[in-house]
C-alpha cells in the first residue's frame, strides 16, 4: 500500500450522523444535525462549532436527545444540519414529530428508530481550540424502535442502519451502510 501524505483542513473517517433535539429557552423544540461524538458506558461527548445557536441553547437549558435517524431521513438530515436554528422553527418546515421525553426535559423524534436522553454535565473550550466546544453528557436513558430488539430485548445490530459521514475539506458526502450485514467482534480471530 503506497500511502500520501495529505494537507486536508478536516477529515471524517466515517462517523454516525445524527438529530440533537432540545428545548430552547423559550420552551420551542428545536433540532440541528451533528456527526461528532463518542459515548463509553453512559457518558457520551459531542463537538460543536462554538457560535452554534444548538450548542448556545443547550449550554443553558441542559438537557437534549441523540436521535439516530437512518437513510429514509436524508431530507431531513440535510435540513437540520444546514439551516440554523437562531432563526427557523425547524419541526415546522421538516416532517419530524417531537415528543416530550419521560426521563430529561427534551423532545424525542418520533421517527428516529433510536433516541438517547441526555443531560449536560461538562462543557470544554480550550485555547488550543478556539472555535469548537465539546461537552460531556451523562445519558439519562435509551429508546429503541421495537422493532430492532429481539425477543429478549437486544438490539438487532444488523437491522440498524445509520448514516455516515465522510470526507476531507474539500468534498463531503454521506455514506450509507448495507442493512443486514454484520460480523461479530473476533469474528475474524
Amino acid at each position: 500500500m503506497k500511502k500520501t501524505r495529505v494537507n486536508f483542513n478536516k477529515m471524517y473517517y466515517g462517523f454516525p450522523i445524527f438529530l440533537i433535539s432540545f428545548y430552547d429557552e423559550n420552551g420551542v423544540p428545536n433540532v440541528t444535525t451533528l456527526s461528532s461524538s463518542y459515548t463509553l458506558m453512559d457518558m457520551v461527548t459531542l463537538g460543536f462549532g462554538k457560535k452554534g445557536y444548538a450548542i448556545n441553547q443547550i449550554k443553558n437549558v441542559k438537557d437534549f436527545v441523540i436521535n439516530i435517524p437512518d437513510k429514509k431521513m436524508m431530507q431531513q438530515i440535510d435540513f437540520c444540519g444546514f439551516i440554523s436554528g437562531h432563526k427557523t422553527k425547524k419541526f415546522d418546515f421538516v416532517n419530524l414529530t417531537p415528543i416530550k421525553s419521560e426521563l430529561v426535559n427534551a423532545p424525542i423524534i418520533e421517527e428516529c428508530p433510536v433516541s438517547i436522553e441526555c443531560t449536560l454535565t461538562n462543557i470544554i473550550e480550550t485555547d488550543d481550540f478556539p472555535n469548537i466546544t465539546n461537552i460531556l453528557a451523562k445519558i439519562k436513558g435509551r429508546v429503541v424502535d421495537s422493532s430492532l430488539l429481539d425477543e429478549e430485548g437486544n438490539l438487532i445490530c444488523e437491522e440498524l442502519n445509520p448514516v455516515l459521514y465522510v470526507g476531507d475539506g474539500a468534498k463531503r458526502a454521506y455514506r450509507y451502510t448495507e442493512k443486514g450485514t454484520m460480523d461479530s467482534p473476533k469474528s475474524f480471530l
